[in-house]
């Protein structure tokens, strides 16, 4: 996340009980807008005191994720992954410590940037080992919606999708939901790990040598862990994917689990492709697009691959993004 210029003069009375509520002293405390979130918007907060902290609102109409987030925190924290701190929370608001360093963001990717996101799959391994219940996003007590891998891979919504000129998206989409229900049972029968679910470089920190802190945990699901790994190759430029798996693996991407990968790059981009939609995003609406014709085209022709043919410019950001 990024602040903005503009300090706010009269914050919201729901920022300052939230800092109250979190013990702070409220006095004088400026407040800069952040980039906001699909269901939160969230400041940074300086206090008189001089500490640094995010303070998260949650937008009207989503759902409340901060019991979640505090689970999160705190489990994260307890495997050696340097989490944001959830130091109080409720359902409507959030406060947590501010992580140091800069967010990996850089467009196109930096050397040092390259470097973070390897460190940023060696951190991702670890996270990784952290064993949960059950499938899908987790609710305040780390439990998901999903028994099986198979109950979670397929839950995606039935949406109608409106064709753009020269593109028929029902009919990709159709026939992608077709190819997600034939694979489905190849999946590999793992046991759910925590994962993220939003593992791209904004939410990371880095001070230039190591990661410094993991935000905005509250879309944390339990998965498959390739899972992870296919969301951030939809959403990095290829550079930046190719060095999250050296990060990750000790060695090359071990060959039974490329198919599973593709298959789960296939369900993230169509989960994407749905949002942008919502979005009126066409020009990533374009791009998921791409991105799953060409899996699709690869799946037909057995020519898998670790990293996404059609990746993000790392020269254009999309208005929409999640």
């Amino acid at each position: 996340m990024s602040a903005r210029d503009a300090v706010i003069d009269r914050p919201h009375p729901l920022l300052l009980d939230a800092l109250t509520a979190a013990g702070f002293d409220a006095t004088d405390v400026r407040f800069t807008p952040l980039r906001s979130g699909t269901d939160s918007l969230p400041f940074a907060a300086t206090t008189c005191d001089g500490d640094e902290l995010v303070v998260k609102v949650r937008r009207v109409g989503s759902r409340s994720r901060y019991p979640t987030a505090a689970w999160a925190s705190a489990r994260m924290r307890e495997a050696g992954i340097p989490a944001a701190r959830v130091l109080w929370h409720s359902r409507e608001a959030c406060v947590e410590t501010c992580c140091p360093g800069r967010p990996i963001e850089a467009e196109p990717p930096q050397p040092q940037d390259l470097e973070a996101a390897v460190r940023a799959g060696e951190v991702l391994r670890r996270l990784h080992t952290i064993e949960v219940s059950s499938f899908g996003q987790l609710d305040g007590h780390g439990i998901g919606q999903h028994s099986t891998i198979q109950g979670w891979f397929l839950a995606l919504p039935a949406r109608r999708t409106p064709s753009l000129d020269g593109l028929d998206l029902p009919g990709l989409l159709n026939y992608t939901r077709l190819i997600l229900e034939a694979e489905a049972d190849r999946l590999p029968a793992t046991a759910p790990k925590l994962l993220h679910g939003d593992w791209v470089g904004r939410h990371l920190f880095t001070d230039g040598r190591r990661i410094t802190g993991v935000v905005d945990l509250e879309s944390v699901r339990g998965g498959d862990p390739l899972a992870e790994l296919a969301g951030w190759s939809l959403r990095e430029p290829a550079p930046m994917s190719e060095a999250l798996l050296v990060g990750y693996f000790d060695g090359p991407l071990p060959t039974e689990s490329l198919l599973p990968l593709v298959l789960f790059r296939l369900r993230i981009a169509v989960s994407l492709l749905h949002f942008h939609v919502s979005c009126d995003d066409q020009d990533m609406v374009r791009l998921r697009a791409a991105q799953i014709q060409a899996d699709l085209d690869d799946l037909d022709h057995g020519h898998l691959t670790a990293v996404p043919r059609i990746a993000p410019d790392p020269h254009f950001s999309g208005r929409c993004r999640p």
